[in-house]
């Protein structure tokens, strides 16, 4: 029985497959451990999604190298995106490096490591907080993003099939799970290549699963469809919760980006996601300093930002990626102009997020307790249905005994630039 260790990088989907990597090694006979100093066996699960994930990676494959030569570990193994795009190319530059295991064929290159049979199985080891798990309905993308390389990594979008998704939900639920948190690269093409849509598979998750909490997650504006709205607006187990990256505002640059639908739709959408669900948040993300964004197009993005209120987010500077058709595209704004660009939105979004976090103040809302608070003048940090887990706001709660998980109504007494204050009522 050797005793493994996992350093996992990237998205919540890469955290996913190294939960289901771990699950392998611990069901084939071994155990885990936190201490890669005691670790025989150290995989390192890797993103290389953009070029400070590849320089994450490649920091901690080198890291984790250290163990191989100067401690107990006999084994490093390399998994994920990063070992997908550039094994061939880079594994004679990491000797210390024993297994490559890409997207695709883990299971198989790790399988010499089981010390006995082990089936394949949708099942994880879970990392707390085990009351909210994500769930990956799908893989690859099947768009053409000109900057986004996950289609040459992960191949064209594959729908998992419903009775899976239920099977692997159903059993998140009997290990704790009350938040369900479903993912993919486009969550709302599920079904697309099978004849079926988002909102069969959701109303199969209401019918079949008794999560208080379902939470969608990395929606593409194209397939953000009235059907769906009206499901979310009609059936409060749904978080009215819409994270819908929309990358940029400007027509030449959303054509650039090959990017649909344009401006004029991207507006309609949030009238009516507004309309629809008005007690809607809606995240979304963008990227400044892409190749031919002038002032024009900066200033076109800021008044939809005004325009817009998002209740959350994020800001990137372009990343051209080798590969990709944006980054042969010219002329490129210099890194530090999109830097100031992406600090300018995010000081005109910090406002929006306050106006609208202190109109809350007196209002109840229900939330989910995550932990016990790090801050001392604090109990728990919780959420509402409006805040993803990691990327979103905290609530601050000050008072009451509770189990990590529970969900309870509370009144918001407090607001900052992006968390709330309240005290727990029932």
């Amino acid at each position: 029985m050797a005793k493994i260790s996992l350093q996992n990088l990237g998205c919540s989907k890469n955290l996913i497959d190294g939960e289901r990597i771990l699950n392998l090694l611990v069901s084939g006979g071994h155990q885990l451990t936190e201490d890669c100093k005691v670790a025989d066996i150290i995989i390192v699960n890797t993103c290389a999604f953009i070029k400070e994930a590849q320089e994450e990676a490649i920091e901690t494959i080198l890291e984790m190298g250290s163990f191989r030569t100067g401690g107990k570990c006999s084994k490093l193994v390399v998994s994920g995106c990063f070992s997908q795009r550039f094994r061939e190319q880079v594994a004679r530059e990491f000797p210390e490096v024993d297994l490559w295991a890409g997207v695709e064929d883990w299971e198989k290159v790790l399988s010499p490591l089981l010390e006995k049979p082990s089936e394949a199985s949708f099942k994880r080891q879970l990392y707390e907080p085990v009351a909210t798990q994500h769930l990956k309905i799908a893989e690859g993308c099947s768009h053409r993003c000109s900057f986004c390389v996950i289609p040459s990594i992960r191949g064209n979008y594959k729908s998992r099939e419903p009775q899976s998704i239920i099977q692997e939900a159903k059993w998140l639920y009997e290990m704790g799970t009350r938040e369900l948190i479903i993912v993919a690269q486009d969550t709302s093409f599920y079904g697309k290549d099978k004849g079926s849509t988002l909102v069969d598979l959701l109303q199969k998750l209401l019918k079949e699963t008794d999560f208080p909490w379902i939470r969608m997650m990395y929606l593409h504006p194209q397939y953000v469809t009235d059907e769906l709205l009206e499901l979310v607006a009609g059936e409060s187990r749904i978080c009215s919760y819409f994270d819908i990256p929309l990358q940029h505002i400007s027509d030449p640059i959303l054509k650039s980006m090959n990017r649909k639908p344009l401006s004029k739709d991207l507006y309609r959408l949030v009238k009516r996601i507004r309309n629809t669900v008005p007690q809607a948040g809606i995240r979304s993300s963008f990227i400044l300093g892409y190749p031919g964004e002038s002032d024009k197009e900066y200033n076109e993005l800021v008044d939809f930002i005004e325009f817009a209120q998002f209740d959350k987010l994020g800001v990137f500077p372009f990343s051209p990626e080798e590969g990709t058709e944006a980054n042969r595209l010219k002329p490129r704004p210099d890194t530090s102009i999109a830097q100031k660009r992406c600090e300018e939105l995010m000081t005109i979004q910090r406002d929006i997020s306050r106006e609208l976090l202190e109109a809350r103040i007196g209002t109840e809302m229900e939330i989910i307790i995550d932990r016990i608070s790090d801050d001392p003048d604090f109990n728990y940090e919780a959420r509402t249905r409006l805040d993803a887990p990691e990327v979103d706001g905290t609530v601050f709660i000050s008072s009451g005994s509770f189990e990590p998980g529970s969900i309870v109504t509370a009144k918001i007494i407090g607001a900052a630039d992006y968390d709330l204050y309240a005290e727990v009522i029932k």
